[in-house]
């Protein structure tokens, strides 16, 4: 078999393989809260409503945008029409997409060591985790890892064109999430020391720093336009542009997610001995920080490499030391890592057959062993606590909260069910379980003719205020919501004997 014939093959292997672990039972884990609230904001603009960013809660607006073709694509138009799949196709697309991105660091890593990144974008068991979730990183690190070879070329080789294209994909970055800020923080070391390097004495003449100069402002122009069209929903809402500067003095983090600086180190790196399987993606760290000392100890460093090291180290360091963690929001720095530990296999053709053969059963075997842990990550553990993926998951029992109100609205002479009334905060994911149900009543304490309502959801806060108005009334259900977190369902009392009388005969 001839060596293009032979990478050819690999790169399709590899997508199939990206696309087999994203997209086997893609609804099987049940939606997660983010997920539901991302849901709402799409039904929205499916239903026409004008978009308005909300600073203090909410990201970028490119989700839902890039979201809306997909659902209109398989007939989903409304809030109670849309799927679980439907979500969560567009992170697939993304997350397959990147795989592809290594072969535009090929000249720099080799060909080998683009199929070796690829390899380790698709069966990383954190990107295939959250490349199947509803959520804004998997666009996120699409996008930041594309900028990333445009910033790159642009410090390498100035030009009007590269600088134009590195604003765009900022722009992007911008509206999918506002976190893009600490990427532009971590590459800004990346560059300056490429540029030390490239350039000779006097290295901040204006002779040497005058190509960049016009690129530059094309990169902020660009940047600054693309970003302010989607937040401003198309420049007819003005003041999206101003609230998406706001959100970095008013957004409001939730309680709850702040963890010590080792917590990406212990997630990522540090075995642990659960559901039967050890966990660790030390395989990407290793060969990351092997890349990283090639990049030191090398005379004439090579550039792309040296880059990606102060890129990579850049991004941890920065999101290790911010209070609030979630495992996706490793996920654009682990990309970057990724792509870095390629670069080990960059020479593999050219060693000797020994040390080539020891490189590739040392990769296969790490592929080998994070596709294992990427099936069983999303496999019937994908949103049990015990998962070192699954951050806050929905409770299994969520889902059955849904069939078990149609089974109920579908008896004999079954009474009304609407409308249904939620009582307390923090109720997502419930909303999504309840579209299809024509009347919903959200209250942050119980009201006075509550005791009138077919069915009451009662969060945990306010669970005694509600058992105190409709202990007589309705029979008390507990439901499981998220891990460790509960809702209570109140039934009135005449629809539990409708059911009960059902299910006897």
């Amino acid at each position: 078999m001839s060596q293009r014939l032979l990478t050819v093959t690999a790169w399709i292997s590899i997508f199939i393989l990206s696309l087999v672990l994203r997209l086997h039972d893609l609804e099987q884990r049940p939606i997660h809260a983010d997920e539901a609230t991302g849901a709402r904001i799409l039904a929205q603009q499916l239903a026409g409503e004008d978009y308005a960013f909300n600073p203090q809660h909410f990201h970028g607006p490119l989700l839902s945008l890039t979201s809306t073709p997909i659902a209109q694509s398989r007939s989903e138009g409304t809030w109670a029409q849309l799927s679980i799949t439907t979500l969560r196709l567009g992170p697939v697309i993304a997350g397959a997409l990147l795989i592809f991105i290594p072969l535009l660091w090929r000249r720099s890593i080799g060909t080998w060591g683009a199929l070796a990144a690829a390899a380790l974008l698709a069966s990383s068991p954190l990107l295939v985790y959250y490349n199947r979730m509803y959520i804004h990183e998997s666009l996120l690190t699409l996008f930041a890892l594309l900028t990333c070879t445009a910033v790159f070329r642009l410090t390498k080789k100035p030009s009007k064109r590269m600088g134009l294209l590195t604003g765009l994909g900022m722009g992007l970055m911008f509206a999918t999430k506002e976190t893009f800020a600490i990427s532009i923080l971590a590459w800004l070391p990346a560059v300056g020391i490429c540029y030390w390097f490239q350039h000779p004495k006097p290295r901040l003449s204006l002779t040497q720093l005058r190509p960049y100069l016009l690129p530059t402002a094309l990169l902020t122009l660009t940047a600054s336009l693309s970003a302010a069209y989607f937040y401003s929903d198309g420049f007819r809402s003005p003041q999206g542009i101003v609230d998406a500067v706001r959100t970095y003095f008013v957004y409001e983090t939730t309680a709850g997610h702040e963890k010590s600086i080792g917590y990406y180190f212990e997630l990522l790196v540090w075995p642990k001995y659960q559901l039967g399987i050890w966990w660790s993606e030390a395989l990407i760290a290793l060969l990351a920080l092997i890349a990283v000392v090639f990049a030191l100890l090398k005379r004439v460093p090579n550039l792309a490499v040296l880059f990606l090291s102060v890129a990579t180290v850049g991004h941890f360091i920065i999101y290790s030391s911010i209070g609030y963690k979630t495992p996706w929001l490793m996920m654009v720095p682990w990309a970057h890592a990724c792509l870095l530990a390629g670069y080990v296999f960059s020479d593999l053709s050219n060693l000797n057959k020994r040390s080539r053969t020891i490189l590739s059963l040392l990769l296969l075997t790490g592929l080998a062993y994070q596709t294992k842990q990427s099936f069983h990550a999303n496999g019937r553990f994908s949103n049990d606590i015990r998962n070192p993926y699954a951050y806050v998951p929905t409770s299994k029992d969520a889902p059955g909260i849904e069939r078990w109100l149609h089974e109920l609205s579908a008896m004999p002479d079954a009474p009304e069910l609407n409308p249904i009334a939620v009582v307390g905060q923090e109720y997502w994911p419930l909303p999504w379980y309840l579209r299809t149900f024509d009347t919903i009543g959200y209250w942050p304490a119980p009201i006075a003719d509550l005791t009138q309502f077919p069915i009451v959801f009662a969060m945990p806060a306010q669970n005694q205020a509600c058992e105190d108005l409709l202990g007589t009334t309705h029979v008390t259900l507990p439901r499981g919501l998220r891990a460790n977190v509960s809702t209570t369902l109140y039934l009135r009392n005449d629809i539990w004997q409708r059911w009960m009388q059902t299910a006897e005969k």
